[in-house]
């Protein structure tokens, strides 16, 4: 593979141009006039990285699979990705510039690397292959998306280019990228072998990247594989997941990071390592009650929840929650202890995600290419199992094992897509509604705050498995920061029905 001349750079060139470059918005170092096309088109993707590519470093834009760049004889991929702070961290942000702003920034989302190839002949070896030739050697441009809300593709020329990277993955992550990669390859040489009629075979692949999901830890297929109205078929691409890109990320705006990092003793490279690790630990200490684990790991008798504690002991690391640990974070796993009773019940409603508004404003905005749409395809549960035989007595509590599951294409099909769509009905049509609650005599309630009770009419979980609900310790007027078609609320998140939790657990074996 080789690269035209206006595409080879030295280290000193890609650090010249790009240090011109930061602090400057899209739209200032657009000498291409890329911006030029949104008059006619108010949704351009990739505009960012047209900009970087064609205004910043000087060649045209192409869609081959070989690498965009070569510096100092290194063949390279050029990403462009945004970021942005979260919501979350707006009041940690006040009167911070340069570093001390930076360290806050996230991913926005995911990078796209490369079309999954559809001949596994050439597909054999992953040294080899289209996608670590694009992603063995990375240099990722960040720009700040600084907005909560969607913007037309004009829209990014006031975003700002904040830094750079050159990014290289450890062994470790290597691992679990090829991992990823050898088990997307063997299912599709699985249906090639099984299937050498075209048509027949497409018709077996529709739908494998949602079946592929729950076995990758880094990498997203996106979008799903799936028949057009036009007779033709939707191909997926490679993606990194978001939460590994946000890692990324973070650790390049918080180089101190590393030194605070909660890691585990031993990683995995592969689901089917940890699905291992866990098999052994629930051999280990299956059976054991809370107040036998508590003795076993030196546990203090005050500590606040005992059983989180425990597992993450059990790992061998220690912090206060088990999603601090950052093999999970960046693979996407949201580790949840889950109590049960010994009929398997009563399992709590699970917080998941804030929710930004920004897409449910945008009419055109796609359920597959939104960001609740990626959330539910990205992460998956490890659920360390215990069942309460008395609530009050932990040598009654005894520690069952591990269970782990990801959202199916079903699920985010009919339970996800409905909450989205009947959310943005009543947001796009002007019947978004704030619905007090009254007492017996036809009062309005008041909490102890001395602020009306009530929420808005979204998705409840009376009717919905995905649902809103308000994230505060107390609702008052001052804790109602989040403003929709004019209604004061409480931010607002995702949350996971109990009853669907506990009925999805019950039909999965113990690891």
């Amino acid at each position: 593979m080789a690269v035209t001349d206006d595409r080879k750079f030295t280290k000193a060139q890609v650090y010249t141009i790009l240090e011109e470059a930061k602090g400057k918005t899209l739209g200032e170092v657009d000498k291409s006039r890329q911006f030029d096309r949104t008059i006619k088109s108010e949704k351009i993707t990739g505009i960012a990285g047209d900009v970087i590519e064609q205004s910043v470093f000087g060649y045209e834009r192409d869609s081959d699979q070989e690498c965009d760049i070569e510096i100092d004889g290194v063949l390279t991929e050029l990403k462009t990705t945004g970021v942005r702070v979260p919501k979350s961290d707006l009041k940690n942000i006040k009167g911070k510039t340069g570093e001390a702003y930076n360290v806050y920034l996230g991913a926005k989302e995911g990078i796209s690397i490369t079309g999954v190839t559809f001949e596994p002949t050439i597909q054999t070896n992953f040294n080899t292959s289209h996608f670590w030739e694009k992603s063995e050697h990375l240099l990722i441009v960040f720009y700040e998306y600084k907005s909560y809300e969607v913007v037309p593709a004009s829209g990014y020329a006031q975003f700002p280019i904040v830094d750079y990277c050159y990014n290289s993955f450890s062994d470790e992550e290597k691992a679990k990228l090829q991992n990823d990669w050898e088990i997307v390859r063997d299912h599709l040489q699985k249906i090639y072998d099984e299937y050498p009629d075209a048509v027949i075979r497409n018709e077996q692949l529709i739908g494998f990247t949602h079946l592929l999901r729950p076995n990758l830890l880094l990498i997203e297929l996106v979008p799903g594989f799936k028949r057009k109205a036009s007779g033709s078929y939707q191909k997926p691409r490679y993606r990194l997941k978001q939460t590994f890109v946000d890692y990324i990320v973070r650790g390049h705006f918080n180089k101190s990071r590393t030194n605070n990092e909660i890691v585990l003793k031993d990683s995995f490279s592969s689901f089917a390592q940890l699905d291992a690790r866990c098999h052994s630990l629930a051999t280990q200490y299956k059976g054991k009650t809370l107040a036998e684990l508590k003795v076993i790991f030196g546990i203090d008798a005050s500590a606040k929840d005992i059983a989180a504690k425990c597992v993450i002991r059990m790992f061998g690391t220690d912090c206060k929650r088990l999603n601090q640990i950052s093999d999970f974070t960046k693979v996407g796993i949201i580790a949840k202890t889950i109590t049960i009773t010994p009929k398997g019940g009563r399992t709590e409603d699970m917080k998941l995600k804030h929710i930004d508004f920004e897409e449910w404003a945008d009419r055109d905005a796609d359920f597959e290419e939104s960001d609740v749409y990626d959330y539910f395809c990205e992460h998956s549960f490890l659920c360390p199992i215990f069942c309460e035989y008395d609530s009050k007595d932990q040598s009654k509590t005894t520690f069952e094992g591990f269970k782990r599951f990801a959202f199916d294409e079903d699920f985010i099909e009919h339970e996800v897509r409905r909450t989205w769509e009947d959310s943005r009905y009543l947001i796009h049509n002007n019947e978004l509604e704030w619905e007090y609650l009254y007492d017996n005599h036809g009062n309005k309630r008041m909490n102890s705050s001395g602020s009306y009770c009530g929420a808005p009419n979204f998705p409840k979980s009376s009717e919905y498995k995905v649902f809103f609900r308000g994230g505060a310790d107390v609702s008052t007027e001052k804790t109602r920061t989040e403003c929709v078609n004019g209604i004061r609320m409480l931010p607002q998140f995702f949350w996971l029905k109990g009853s669907y939790i506990a009925k999805k657990l019950q039909e999965i074996p113990y690891i």
